[in-house]
């Protein structure tokens, strides 16, 4: 059973930033917001403290939502209305100099870094509206002090002026970013085109393979394929000092199956007779058709005489399993006369094949449904 890393889809290169600027704000943040609680704490001013409190325990349930499940700028929203109202907070009530309100200068970096830029930037542009008429009706409630002209319009060009600049290098990044998942996912589908021309390639590779070595009735090793096995066979005889036995099976009177019954019943008696001798061989020897009724086997590693008995086998197996009309189901019998050669040291790739192919006439000559070795 594979573990829930395996089995859940790819971090975007967009999550990951979203997360490293989330854990970067967890890092820069959390100390300043526990500054805050600890002197709001110290001057009893329990909704600064509360308010502090507040926003860093959801800043860090966003982030670790966001690290947990994803979910996007969806799981950090929350954290930055959070900071946010803690920040207008400080704007509204900024102490005697205005210290508490500078803390505004941060929303622009904050908002833009961890939403989308359109977002972040609209998101900042209200937050201006709104520290400004804070900034505006400041000095009017208890523990607020009065801003001057001078100093909110400093104030609100020097926001605007990072908000601009933060902005416009976070359109860039992100165009920058779309240009490089375009090229990427180019490259993808490329690679995945490549892929498929490649299985089909390796596909009509294997399908020709075994057009080519194969007989396309009987499913058997075709003669080209089968020469080829004999050459190699004939080669690791040689280095081996070892034997194989060459057989010729021709079916008798298989001219007359056709003449009698028609060539789609004479394909079927093909077929039934090579099942037959594939049942009755071994995995490591080999079994081809290599003519119209002529098929050919490799007795790997058999002598004559541990050949003879595999030979008697054959024949009384086509002997005693006729074959069945594939219309009516009557059966046809069939019998076989096989030629039979032993390898030897000197042979070429046509020696063997001639000899049992001699073997082959001599044992129809003599009578058929029998063997005859040369």
């Amino acid at each position: 059973m594979r573990d829930r890393a395996s089995s859940s889809p790819p971090i975007s290169e967009q999550e990951i930033q979203l997360r490293q600027r989330a854990a970067a704000f967890v890092c820069i943040g959390m100390p300043a917001l526990t500054y805050f609680g600890i002197v709001a704490a110290l001057d009893h001013d329990w909704l600064l403290a509360l308010l502090a409190l507040l926003t860093a325990t959801v800043i860090v349930i966003c982030v670790l939502a966001l690290w947990r499940y994803g979910q996007g700028y969806r799981a950090i929203r929350p954290a930055v209305v959070c900071y946010s109202a803690l920040v207008l907070y400080l704007v509204a009530y900024s102490g005697p100099e205005h210290a508490r309100g500078l803390w505004f200068l941060s929303l622009p970096l904050v908002s833009l870094k961890l939403l989308p830029p359109r977002e972040g930037g609209i998101w900042v542009l209200g937050a201006i509206i709104t520290a400004t008429c804070l900034m505006m009706l400041a000095g009017n409630g208890p523990n607020s002090t009065a801003y001057s002209i001078e100093y909110i319009a400093r104030y609100i060009t020097t926001t605007v002026l990072i908000t601009g600049v933060l902005l416009w290098s976070e359109l860039i990044l992100e165009r920058y970013q779309q240009r490089i998942e375009g090229q990427n996912a180019a490259l993808l589908a490329e690679r995945d085109q490549l892929e498929r021309e490649i299985v089909q390639r390796t596909g009509l590779e294997e399908e020709l393979r075994y057009l080519a070595t194969t007989d396309p009735l009987t499913g058997l090793l075709n003669r080209r394929a089968f020469m080829t096995t004999l050459a190699d066979e004939l080669t690791r005889n040689q280095r081996l000092h070892s034997r194989f036995t060459l057989l010729m099976l021709d079916i008798d009177h298989f001219k007359l199956v056709n003449d009698t019954y028609g060539h789609p019943v004479g394909d079927a008696v093909l077929v039934h007779l090579s099942g037959l001798l594939a049942k009755q061989l071994r995995s490591i020897d080999k079994l081809a058709r290599i003519g119209g009724e002529e098929f050919a086997i490799l007795l790997i590693d058999t002598s004559a005489d541990a050949a003879a008995t595999v030979i008697e086998r054959l024949l009384a197996t086509i002997r005693s399993n006729p074959a069945s009309h594939p219309e009516n189901g009557k059966p046809i019998a069939i019998t076989a006369s096989i030629g039979c050669t032993e390898s030897k040291a000197d042979d070429d790739e046509q020696s063997p094949f001639v000899r049992a192919d001699r073997a082959l006439y001599a044992a129809k000559q003599g009578g058929r449904d029998q063997h005859c070795w040369r």
